[in-house]
């Protein structure tokens, strides 16, 4: 069985932040975090490229966790899906990475959980109005 490969990379420090909690929660060991466009000179090319050099297909199974579907980071490494195998995961929540860690899935497993409905947003307001008696609470 290959080694995961867990590599967080968001706009601004966001990816910093799931560490930190990830941290707490379950584990940030071997997580490695990019935090784009925080400084000038950054360089999303370079960076990705940093990344490939030193993942290996062979012996490793690298999982790219973006934050924002269509955005610059996410589109950055759908161009290096082309030249790379790797797993790409986008819209990224906290929960998705603590069930991530937590649960090893495969790849199957993983496609199944996020189309369900446990990571995506909730709007607590209606929700919580939708479950018998809650309303007296609120």
């Amino acid at each position: 069985m290959k080694e995961r490969k867990i590599v967080i990379a968001t706009h601004g420090t966001l990816a910093e932040g799931f560490r930190s909690a990830l941290k707490i929660i379950a584990t940030d060991e071997g997580v490695e975090t990019y935090c784009c466009y925080t400084t000038p000179d950054f360089n999303l090319e370079k960076t990705i490229q940093t990344i490939m050099d030193a993942y290996d297909e062979e012996t490793q199974e690298l999982y790219v966790f973006t934050d924002l579907y269509g955005g610059s980071v996410n589109n950055g490494f759908v161009n290096a899906l082309k030249n790379h195998q790797f797993h790409l995961i986008t819209n990224t929540t906290l929960g998705v990475l603590i069930d991530f860690i937590l649960t090893n899935p495969n790849q199957d497993e993983i496609e199944t959980k996020l189309n369900s409905n446990d990571f995506k947003a909730v709007y607590c307001n209606t929700a919580l109005v939708n479950i018998e008696g809650i309303e007296e609470d609120l």
